[in-house]
């Protein structure tokens, strides 16, 4: 294979706990070490130029190389609801994103040490995951300034509800879908996270955009995967692992009211939530059902063993316009992974999403796509008794995930366009 270029990322750090930066870390792994650079370790408040009043309540952070805290556990950097966490994004933050200040609340600047770093580091094709308007900006600003190929990698269908409230909700609307259309313009490859986003894409922007989503070592995961089907204790065990928050909250508490519906006819059913990133209010509330246990986070190389130990899984998302605007054509990070535990998915999610449509075709989840209790308990009670339909989910979907999600696979075909992009475009 011809020799992998220096990728500068910028957008999205790797992390083990948000679906953009799971999908990096997977799609990157095995890069030389020294071929790959975060624009996040070296931006911080020198570069992050907040605008008033913000400049006022946002933490300052240290520009340049920050070394983590080998003593701190994953536990200890759960968000919690301190008076000023409530306050601020309860209160203060949606009012001003109402008014749209939000928007224009921060500029991202090239300061002389960020650019000595770029020039020793002498980066050869960008990486982009953007997703508000100062880092479209500040994108295309690094493309200009480098002058080197641009690689863009789109999540969720952000651009169709970043500016959905207040007065100016069309002006920010028309100016973030020009600046974005801008960066568009100036990219060499552009990667979706679905099928369903890259045909969407193609009608909007007319480009052409591949669909990549989250790869999974199957030589991992696959010595978890559930072969056996019967439940092991008396207690059903039904587990939503991942993001809480935007598009996934009611959804969750309408399965919580299910379950506990179920269990007052006699069913032994806990609901177990494992969240690394969630709204303290939607966690009260889902502690207000009996059936709610809210699960520690673990490290993510536990997963494959917790995932495949369930005896359900679920993936949900919300029924409101602005949910099913946003999630449309995603496909959540963890679909590949519950699909390889063989645990059986319970799908939540309207008719046109992307994850409910794959799903559905492919016959590898149980999919309830109306926003109805009935249909939720229906499909619960035919999970629960019907060990033959469990047993004919959890296979479908190992084999799918094995066929269409193979990180060795994935892997390779990521780098080759990585590459070609870059003697196609590199200088």
């Amino acid at each position: 294979m011809a020799k992998l270029p220096r990728v500068l990322i910028f957008g999205q750090p790797f992390n083990s706990k948000s679906g953009g930066g799971i999908t990096l870390t997977n799609l990157f792994r095995g890069w030389d070490k020294d071929k790959i650079a975060v624009a996040a370790t070296q931006l911080g408040s020198d570069e992050f130029i907040w605008r008033f009043p913000f400049n006022y309540i946002q933490r300052k952070f240290k520009s340049g190389i920050v070394k983590p805290d080998p003593q701190q556990s994953i536990n200890d950097v759960r968000r919690k609801a301190t008076l000023r966490y409530i306050v601020v994004n309860r209160f203060f933050y949606p009012v001003l994103e109402w008014a749209g200040l939000l928007h224009n609340a921060a500029k991202i600047k090239k300061t002389e040490n960020f650019k000595q770093w770029l020039r020793k580091y002498n980066p050869e094709l960008l990486y982009f995951q953007v997703s508000s308007l100062d880092t479209i900006v500040f994108a295309r600003e690094l493309k200009d300034y480098l002058a080197i190929p641009a690689v863009i990698h789109m999540m969720d269908d952000w651009p169709s509800t970043i500016s959905k409230r207040g007065p100016f909700r069309s002006l920010w609307s028309k100016r973030i879908d020009r600046e974005l259309r801008l960066l568009f313009a100036k990219t060499d490859l552009f990667l979706s996270i679905s099928d369903a986003m890259s045909a969407e894409y193609k009608n909007k922007y007319s480009k052409d955009f591949l669909p990549f989503h989250n790869p999974i070592d199957i030589h991992l995961w696959g010595q978890y995967s559930k072969r056996d089907y019967t439940f092991k204790g008396d207690t059903v065990k039904i587990l939503y692992s991942g993001r809480i928050g935007q598009g996934i909250s009611s959804s969750l508490l309408s399965i919580a009211a299910a379950i506990d519906k179920l269990n007052e006819e006699g069913q032994d059913i806990k609901f177990h939530i494992q969240s690394p990133v969630s709204e303290p209010s939607i966690i009260r509330q889902l502690l207000s059902y009996e059936c709610v246990v809210i699960n520690n986070i673990v490290e993510y190389n536990k997963l494959p063993e917790i995932y495949s130990g369930a005896d359900l899984l679920v993936i949900a998302n919300d029924f409101d316009k602005k949910s099913i605007s946003f999630l449309k054509y995603s496909m959540p990070t963890k679909a590949s992974e519950y699909m390889i535990s063989g645990t059986p998915v319970l799908v939540f999610s309207h008719h046109e999403t992307a994850v409910s449509k794959f799903f559905s075709q492919l016959s590898c989840g149980c999919c309830v796509t109306e926003n109805d209790e009935n249909q939720l308990i229906t499909a619960l009670k035919l999970l629960i008794s019907d060990q033959e339909y469990r047993t004919r989910l959890g296979r479908n979907a190992v084999r799918i995930a094995s066929e269409l999600f193979d990180g060795e696979k994935k892997r390779k075909e990521f780098r080759e366009l990585l590459i070609r992009t870059y003697q196609r475009n590199g200088t």
